[in-house]
């Protein structure tokens, strides 16, 4: 299958393509803090406790750094199904073939 001629692009396709910048924007910092707080939570706080560089009142931590990046990552997941359903067309600017 030849590949279309390229086209210039609207600015309904400008519009789209800020809105896949804002929301990658905004994506990349949840699931840098989805990583931090997951990897301190589960990682960190029990190896340091179980080795006894950290106190075990460390431990009341784990609670609240998983809460947070569980909220940071359903966040983040649902501004990636957003921007993968609102706006399709803009995909199919420069990736014509979704499943490869």
């Amino acid at each position: 299958m030849p590949f279309p001629d390229p086209n210039g692009l609207t600015s309904a396709d400008w519009a789209n393509l800020h809105t896949w910048l804002t929301l990658l924007w905004i994506f990349f910092p949840l699931v840098i803090t989805f990583a931090f707080c997951m990897m301190i939570a589960h990682a960190f706080i029990p190896s340091g406790v179980a080795t006894g560089d950290y106190p075990p009142a460390f431990s009341k931590l784990r609670i609240p750094l998983t809460v947070i990046g569980l909220i940071c990552g359903v966040i983040a997941l649902v501004l990636f199904i957003t921007a993968a359903f609102f706006t399709p067309q803009t995909l199919n600017l420069f990736w014509n073939r979704y499943f490869l």
